[in-house]
């Protein structure tokens, strides 16, 4: 059979730009299809951490980003439902990659030229659906200028999110509500932000979710808050109506300034991983990124995961290549070595989350531990991160 390209990446995000960026680099004939133009809008909380921007830097992605668009972060503050505050200066544990916000808007356009700049090849259109031969993915339909068209490749990589038109054309069933986070977040001018630092705010309402402050500049910020599907729907709460009840509260009403003014407020769907089963490998297919339910449970980071599954995934292909085996026994060594990078940090996120839930107390607790007891504190999420070591204050 002869194939229109070598591989065919749906979704033009962080894990679809890396993967195409490594495989065109090896002299594969790569197509990137998303069906939005770049630069284009994104809903994200904006948020790098350092091992996100550790892959960037080697992703040579930064070439493409101007200083202006960049704010750096040095440290993290807590709160609990019971109003425990408290504020940790953090170091990266990674060289030249610190704590970064960058709109996402400016940076998966910059991860797109960066993939180009290799020799990947863009198109703008709807994927609709995967093409089959013999019971095996071979390729794509897409929607361009209300024309169906077939586009055929050796292997395809799913990087088209939460909502991905290949896992739900390869089979893959919808994830319960309990693995799922429902998000919406903002840009707010106007605010008292603190320097160079982010805010995790957990509330009776939203935990094990959370509200969270991204500085972009003084006195703005991303802005928004997010909470497991289950809970949004037991508890009917209405998300929009929610964020301002939050900003209205005493804790973030009193940093509210005259010019205070809010854009861009958009709901959006996030898949966590876990340590349920689900397929992100067929024949002739993997699934990256958000479409392989790869984002850390606990934190909602996803661009670090997709970033590491879309180069995994790009790996493993061009193993595939050498030998011309793109079944799903083959491409299962992608999960494999996914696992390995990631299990462990996904691993110790669920289990926080579930003491979140189902112990109420625990978080009070941790907080209340960590304020008299920075050592343990310090030993602990040296544990539950890899990104950061953290230097607590007298």
């Amino acid at each position: 059979m002869k194939y229109d390209y070598d591989v065919l990446i749906a979704g033009a995000g962080p894990a679809g730009s890396a993967a195409a960026k490594a495989l065109a680099q090896k002299g594969l004939k790569v197509l990137l299809i998303d069906r939005k133009a770049f630069p284009r809008e994104k809903v994200c909380g904006d948020g790098l951490t350092p091992g996100a921007v550790k892959l960037l830097n080697e992703l040579e992605v930064f070439d493409f980003l101007e200083a202006t668009q960049i704010y750096a972060i040095n440290a993290i503050r807590f709160v609990t439902p019971r109003l425990q505050a408290l504020e940790v200066p953090f170091q990266s544990r990674h060289d030249k990659a610190g704590f970064l916000i960058i709109e996402r808007r400016q940076l998966d356009h910059a991860l797109l030229q960066s993939a180009l700049h290799s020799g990947a090849r863009f198109l703008q259109a709807e994927v609709s659906g995967v093409v089959r031969r013999q019971g095996r993915i071979c390729g794509v339909t897409i929607k361009k200028e209300k024309q169906v068209e077939r586009l055929t490749a050796k292997l395809v990589i799913g990087a088209d999110g939460a909502g991905s038109i290949v896992a739900r054309s390869a089979g893959v069933p919808k994830i319960p509500p309990t693995h799922r986070f429902l998000a919406i977040r903002g840009y707010i001018k106007g605010f008292k932000t603190m320097e160079h630092a982010v805010e995790f705010i957990w509330t009776s309402e939203l935990k094990p979710g959370y509200f969270w402050i991204f500085p972009t500049g003084p006195n703005q910020a991303n802005i928004g808050l997010g909470l497991p599907a289950d809970l949004y729907q037991k508890k009917s709460i209405n998300l929009k109506k929610h964020f301002f009840e939050l900003l209205n509260r005493p804790l973030l009403k009193e940093r509210i300034l005259e010019d205070m003014a809010i854009d861009g407020l958009k709901a959006w769907p996030i898949p966590l991983a876990g340590l349920y089963k689900t397929p992100r490998v067929f024949d002739g297919a993997m699934l990256v990124g958000d479409a392989g339910y790869w984002v850390d449970p606990l934190s909602g980071e996803g661009i670090h995961n997709a970033l590491k599954t879309g180069m995994i995934a790009a790996n493993v292909a061009l193993e595939a290549f050498d030998v011309d085996d793109f079944s799903a026994s083959f491409l299962r060594r992608y999960e494999a070595e996914a696992w390995k990078e990631l299990g462990p940090v996904i691993r110790r996120s669920v289990w926080f989350v579930r003491g979140m839930r189902y112990a109420p107390w625990l978080l009070e607790s941790f907080f209340w531990f960590a304020r008299h007891s920075q050592g343990a504190f310090r030993r602990f999420f040296s544990h539950l991160s890899t990104d950061f070591e953290f230097v607590l204050r007298d």
